[in-house]
């Protein structure tokens, strides 16, 4: 799933203000939306966008599942899967458009879901509020960038590696307390940092 996180320049998007078509969250009986100022500090989208990959696939699995427990028809929940499949494309291919009245990547992905297929948007919200959605999303997401981050890590020991290698024999000065100590090599001393980082990989995954 690492495409949630590396894919796209979906940060370069410009994130219009009000006065776009969108349809605002907000309730109906307020005759006005809210200041510019309240959009700027409620909005997230300029970077939780970056989630959508991870907001995707757990409304999917979510759909799917209310349709496994009879809650959503097997219809609805294939309009749902797939009208998101076309939303992760647009997103990745630059061309959707983010809307910063709509604040978050949920609502965002959700108003162009029911643009695509209708009412049974909104039959995705069953049985789950938008903090589900935040806490699940964000774990996700950073699950993946563990996972990410855990192939960089294996691959600076695999270069440490290939020095220690190569220098299997340079002798080079050992240090204790900032002063020389026995000799040791250049490989020993390189594969010190490889066991290092294999403690670090070992936290990763924890």
């Amino acid at each position: 799933m690492q495409a949630g996180f590396t894919a796209g320049n979906i940060m370069n998007n410009k994130i219009p203000k009000s006065g776009s078509d969108a349809s605002s969250i907000w309730g109906g009986r307020f005759s006005g939306g809210p200041g510019e100022i309240m959009e700027e500090i409620n909005a997230s989208i300029g970077f939780d966008q970056r989630f959508y990959n991870q907001d995707i696939t757990a409304s999917q699995a979510h759909a799917e599942m209310l349709a496994a427990q009879g809650v959503i028809s097997d219809e609805d929940a294939k309009s749902i899967v797939d009208g998101l499949d076309t939303v992760r494309k647009e997103i990745e291919d630059g061309s959707f458009p983010f809307k910063r009245e709509l604040e978050d990547i949920h609502m965002n992905v959700e108003a162009r879901l029911r643009e695509l297929i209708g009412d049974a948007a909104g039959r995705l919200h069953t049985a789950r509020s938008r903090n589900d959605q935040v806490a699940n999303d964000f774990k996700i997401w950073v699950r993946d960038a563990f996972d990410i981050l855990d192939g960089a890590v294996r691959g600076m020991q695999a270069a440490l590696i290939a020095v220690a290698e190569e220098h299997a024999g340079s002798v080079m000065p050992g240090f204790t307390h900032l002063q020389t100590a026995q000799p040791v090599t250049l490989g020993h001393h390189m594969l010190a940092y490889v066991e290092m980082l294999g403690r670090d990989r070992s936290r990763i995954a924890d």
